[in-house]
Protein backbone atom coordinates (compact mmCIF):
# COMPACT_ATOMS: atom_id res chain seq x y z
CA UNK A 1 0.00 0.00 0.00
CA UNK A 2 2.97 1.94 1.21
CA UNK A 3 4.53 1.54 -2.65
CA UNK A 4 1.16 2.74 -4.26
CA UNK A 5 1.09 5.90 -2.17
CA UNK A 6 4.31 6.38 -2.83
CA UNK A 7 3.37 5.89 -6.81
CA UNK A 8 0.67 8.68 -6.74
CA UNK A 9 3.02 11.34 -4.76
CA UNK A 10 5.50 11.08 -7.47
CA UNK A 11 4.13 10.73 -10.34
CA UNK A 12 0.02 11.23 -9.89
CA UNK A 13 -1.18 12.05 -13.50
CA UNK A 14 0.65 9.77 -15.77
CA UNK A 15 -0.35 6.57 -12.71
CA UNK A 16 -3.73 7.90 -12.67
CA UNK A 17 -3.69 7.95 -17.22
CA UNK A 18 -2.14 3.95 -16.52
CA UNK A 19 -4.93 2.79 -14.56
CA UNK A 20 -7.56 4.46 -16.76
CA UNK A 21 -6.10 2.88 -19.89
CA UNK A 22 -5.68 -0.30 -18.21
CA UNK A 23 -9.41 0.01 -17.65
CA UNK A 24 -9.85 0.85 -20.94
CA UNK A 25 -7.60 -1.80 -22.31
CA UNK A 26 -9.75 -4.39 -20.45
CA UNK A 27 -13.11 -3.42 -21.90
CA UNK A 28 -11.91 -3.10 -25.34
CA UNK A 29 -9.95 -6.66 -24.99
CA UNK A 30 -12.93 -8.21 -23.87
CA UNK A 31 -15.40 -6.64 -26.67
CA UNK A 32 -13.00 -8.05 -29.25
CA UNK A 33 -12.63 -11.86 -28.05
CA UNK A 34 -15.60 -12.19 -25.83
CA UNK A 35 -18.38 -10.45 -28.03
CA UNK A 36 -16.66 -10.93 -31.65
CA UNK A 37 -17.51 -14.02 -33.84
CA UNK A 38 -13.98 -13.92 -34.78
CA UNK A 39 -12.44 -13.51 -31.38
CA UNK A 40 -9.15 -11.24 -32.00
CA UNK A 41 -7.01 -12.28 -29.21
CA UNK A 42 -3.77 -11.25 -31.15
CA UNK A 43 -4.67 -8.03 -32.54
CA UNK A 44 -6.73 -6.74 -29.25
CA UNK A 45 -3.36 -6.89 -27.38
CA UNK A 46 -2.56 -3.94 -29.81
CA UNK A 47 -5.04 -2.08 -27.58
CA UNK A 48 -2.31 -2.54 -24.33
CA UNK A 49 0.04 -0.39 -25.90
CA UNK A 50 -1.67 3.11 -24.42
CA UNK A 51 -1.33 1.56 -20.51
CA UNK A 52 2.05 0.05 -20.98
CA UNK A 53 3.36 3.39 -21.96
CA UNK A 54 2.29 5.02 -19.13
CA UNK A 55 2.66 2.72 -17.05
CA UNK A 56 6.43 3.24 -18.16
CA UNK A 57 6.20 7.12 -18.03
CA UNK A 58 5.12 6.91 -14.64
CA UNK A 59 8.09 4.49 -13.61
CA UNK A 60 10.10 6.57 -14.86
CA UNK A 61 8.94 9.87 -13.18
CA UNK A 62 8.92 7.96 -9.72
CA UNK A 63 12.71 7.07 -10.23
CA UNK A 64 13.55 10.11 -10.94
CA UNK A 65 14.62 9.81 -14.28
CA UNK A 66 11.65 12.15 -15.29
CA UNK A 67 10.29 15.48 -13.33
CA UNK A 68 6.71 15.79 -12.83
CA UNK A 69 6.14 18.63 -15.82
CA UNK A 70 8.15 16.66 -18.50
CA UNK A 71 6.36 13.28 -17.55
CA UNK A 72 3.19 15.37 -17.47
CA UNK A 73 3.51 16.60 -20.91
CA UNK A 74 4.53 13.66 -22.51
CA UNK A 75 1.61 11.63 -21.14
CA UNK A 76 -1.04 14.55 -22.62
CA UNK A 77 0.94 14.33 -25.86
CA UNK A 78 0.00 10.42 -25.67
CA UNK A 79 -3.10 10.80 -24.34
CA UNK A 80 -3.83 12.10 -27.82
CA UNK A 81 -1.53 10.22 -30.17
CA UNK A 82 -2.38 6.79 -28.38
CA UNK A 83 -6.01 7.63 -27.59
CA UNK A 84 -6.98 8.48 -31.71
CA UNK A 85 -4.62 5.88 -32.99
CA UNK A 86 -6.67 3.23 -30.65
CA UNK A 87 -9.60 4.92 -31.57
CA UNK A 88 -9.18 4.91 -35.63
CA UNK A 89 -8.01 1.03 -35.06
CA UNK A 90 -10.97 0.17 -32.62
CA UNK A 91 -13.18 1.60 -35.67
CA UNK A 92 -11.23 -0.07 -38.17
CA UNK A 93 -11.52 -3.50 -36.61
CA UNK A 94 -15.51 -2.85 -35.92
CA UNK A 95 -16.21 -2.09 -39.68
CA UNK A 96 -14.48 -5.24 -40.86
CA UNK A 97 -16.00 -7.27 -38.14
CA UNK A 98 -19.53 -5.80 -38.95
CA UNK A 99 -19.77 -5.93 -42.55
CA UNK A 100 -17.84 -9.89 -43.17
CA UNK A 101 -20.47 -12.28 -44.23
CA UNK A 102 -20.31 -15.16 -41.91
CA UNK A 103 -20.99 -18.76 -44.17
CA UNK A 104 -18.70 -20.85 -41.82
CA UNK A 105 -21.15 -23.48 -40.43
CA UNK A 106 -18.45 -24.13 -37.75
CA UNK A 107 -19.26 -20.44 -36.19
CA UNK A 108 -22.99 -21.58 -36.60
CA UNK A 109 -23.29 -21.12 -32.39
CA UNK A 110 -20.56 -18.69 -31.96
CA UNK A 111 -22.99 -16.58 -33.88
CA UNK A 112 -25.48 -17.05 -31.45
CA UNK A 113 -24.04 -16.98 -28.56
CA UNK A 114 -22.75 -13.40 -29.42
CA UNK A 115 -26.04 -12.43 -30.61
CA UNK A 116 -28.10 -13.28 -27.70
CA UNK A 117 -29.80 -16.83 -28.42
CA UNK A 118 -32.16 -17.73 -27.07
CA UNK A 119 -33.15 -14.15 -25.22
CA UNK A 120 -33.27 -13.12 -28.37
CA UNK A 121 -37.06 -12.87 -30.12
CA UNK A 122 -36.04 -13.10 -33.68
CA UNK A 123 -33.64 -16.12 -33.50
CA UNK A 124 -35.44 -18.21 -30.29
CA UNK A 125 -36.55 -20.59 -32.77
CA UNK A 126 -33.54 -21.37 -34.92
CA UNK A 127 -32.02 -24.36 -33.43
CA UNK A 128 -29.28 -24.15 -30.70
CA UNK A 129 -26.68 -26.38 -32.98
CA UNK A 130 -26.58 -27.40 -36.70
CA UNK A 131 -27.78 -31.13 -36.10
CA UNK A 132 -25.70 -33.71 -36.61
CA UNK A 133 -27.86 -35.25 -39.51
CA UNK A 134 -28.24 -32.11 -41.05
CA UNK A 135 -26.88 -32.65 -44.90
CA UNK A 136 -26.08 -29.26 -47.51
CA UNK A 137 -26.08 -26.90 -44.75
CA UNK A 138 -26.14 -23.25 -45.86
CA UNK A 139 -25.30 -20.84 -43.45
CA UNK A 140 -25.41 -17.30 -43.68
CA UNK A 141 -24.80 -14.27 -41.31
CA UNK A 142 -24.80 -10.77 -41.82
CA UNK A 143 -24.05 -8.10 -38.65
CA UNK A 144 -25.96 -5.41 -38.55
CA UNK A 145 -24.23 -2.17 -39.52
CA UNK A 146 -25.10 1.48 -39.54
CA UNK A 147 -28.56 1.61 -41.28
CA UNK A 148 -27.68 -1.78 -42.97
CA UNK A 149 -29.76 -4.53 -41.41
CA UNK A 150 -29.02 -7.99 -39.51
CA UNK A 151 -30.18 -11.33 -41.08
CA UNK A 152 -29.99 -14.80 -40.29
CA UNK A 153 -30.39 -17.24 -42.45
CA UNK A 154 -29.98 -21.24 -42.19
CA UNK A 155 -30.93 -24.16 -44.57
CA UNK A 156 -30.57 -27.62 -43.96
CA UNK A 157 -32.05 -31.32 -45.34
CA UNK A 158 -32.32 -33.85 -42.74
CA UNK A 159 -34.57 -37.00 -41.87
CA UNK A 160 -38.15 -37.02 -42.06
CA UNK A 161 -39.30 -37.63 -38.22
CA UNK A 162 -37.00 -34.26 -37.01
CA UNK A 163 -38.85 -32.68 -40.23
CA UNK A 164 -42.28 -33.50 -38.63
CA UNK A 165 -41.29 -32.93 -35.12
CA UNK A 166 -40.37 -29.01 -36.66
CA UNK A 167 -43.45 -28.92 -38.49
CA UNK A 168 -45.67 -29.82 -35.86
CA UNK A 169 -43.71 -27.92 -33.36
CA UNK A 170 -43.99 -24.32 -35.36
CA UNK A 171 -47.63 -25.39 -36.25
CA UNK A 172 -48.49 -25.03 -32.70
CA UNK A 173 -46.38 -21.58 -32.25
CA UNK A 174 -46.48 -19.59 -35.53
CA UNK A 175 -48.85 -16.55 -35.83
CA UNK A 176 -49.36 -17.37 -39.59
CA UNK A 177 -48.71 -20.35 -42.04
CA UNK A 178 -49.14 -20.80 -45.41
CA UNK A 179 -47.60 -20.62 -49.19
CA UNK A 180 -45.85 -17.89 -51.02
CA UNK A 181 -48.59 -18.26 -53.39
CA UNK A 182 -50.80 -17.28 -50.50
CA UNK A 183 -52.22 -13.46 -50.82
CA UNK A 184 -51.65 -12.48 -46.97
CA UNK A 185 -47.89 -13.84 -47.58
CA UNK A 186 -46.60 -10.11 -48.61
CA UNK A 187 -48.56 -8.44 -46.15
CA UNK A 188 -46.86 -10.30 -43.30
CA UNK A 189 -43.72 -9.08 -45.00
CA UNK A 190 -42.15 -12.56 -46.68
CA UNK A 191 -41.51 -10.66 -50.17
CA UNK A 192 -39.47 -11.22 -53.20
CA UNK A 193 -35.57 -11.70 -52.26
CA UNK A 194 -36.69 -13.18 -48.12
CA UNK A 195 -35.07 -16.54 -49.01
CA UNK A 196 -32.34 -15.49 -51.76
CA UNK A 197 -29.85 -15.63 -49.23
CA UNK A 198 -30.72 -19.71 -49.40
CA UNK A 199 -31.27 -19.78 -53.13
CA UNK A 200 -34.82 -19.07 -53.99
CA UNK A 201 -35.91 -15.74 -54.89
CA UNK A 202 -39.37 -17.30 -55.34
CA UNK A 203 -40.19 -19.99 -52.34
CA UNK A 204 -41.20 -23.11 -54.34
CA UNK A 205 -44.78 -24.10 -53.32
CA UNK A 206 -43.73 -27.55 -51.92
CA UNK A 207 -42.84 -25.08 -48.87
CA UNK A 208 -44.92 -24.13 -46.14
CA UNK A 209 -44.42 -21.12 -44.48
CA UNK A 210 -44.08 -20.39 -40.76
CA UNK A 211 -44.29 -16.95 -39.63
CA UNK A 212 -43.51 -16.39 -36.02
CA UNK A 213 -42.90 -12.87 -36.51
CA UNK A 214 -42.94 -9.76 -38.38
CA UNK A 215 -43.51 -6.38 -38.42
CA UNK A 216 -42.74 -2.96 -40.28
CA UNK A 217 -41.42 -0.09 -38.36
CA UNK A 218 -43.48 2.28 -39.90
CA UNK A 219 -47.28 1.67 -40.62
CA UNK A 220 -47.66 -0.60 -44.21
CA UNK A 221 -43.77 0.05 -45.01
CA UNK A 222 -41.77 -3.17 -45.23
CA UNK A 223 -38.72 -1.15 -45.83
CA UNK A 224 -37.94 -0.83 -42.44
CA UNK A 225 -38.94 -3.88 -40.19
CA UNK A 226 -38.66 -7.20 -38.34
CA UNK A 227 -39.31 -10.67 -39.91
CA UNK A 228 -38.52 -14.52 -38.07
CA UNK A 229 -40.12 -17.17 -40.25
CA UNK A 230 -39.09 -20.58 -41.35
CA UNK A 231 -40.31 -23.21 -44.23
CA UNK A 232 -40.25 -26.47 -44.40
CA UNK A 233 -40.56 -29.06 -47.32
CA UNK A 234 -41.52 -32.40 -46.57
CA UNK A 235 -40.94 -33.70 -49.91
CA UNK A 236 -37.16 -32.24 -49.96
CA UNK A 237 -37.02 -32.93 -46.17
CA UNK A 238 -35.24 -29.67 -45.95
CA UNK A 239 -35.99 -26.56 -43.23
CA UNK A 240 -35.29 -23.00 -43.32
CA UNK A 241 -34.86 -20.49 -40.73
CA UNK A 242 -34.95 -16.66 -42.06
CA UNK A 243 -34.60 -14.12 -39.45
CA UNK A 244 -34.27 -10.16 -40.21
CA UNK A 245 -33.96 -7.12 -38.87
CA UNK A 246 -33.62 -4.05 -41.32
Amino acid sequence: MGKILFIFKKAPFPAIITILSFVAFIGVYWLMTAKSIEPHYFKGLIFAIPFICFGIITFFTTIGKLNFGVSSTITICLIFILGIGSLFMFIYIAIIESTDLITDTSKYERVLKVTGYPNKELIKYFPNKIPRNAKNVVFKYSPAFLQGGEDFNLKFETDSPSINNYSNEFSKKAKWIGKWSNSQTENNGIILGTFGMVGYDVLPEDFTIYLFDSKPYHSNDWNHGHLSTAAISKQRNMIIFISEDW
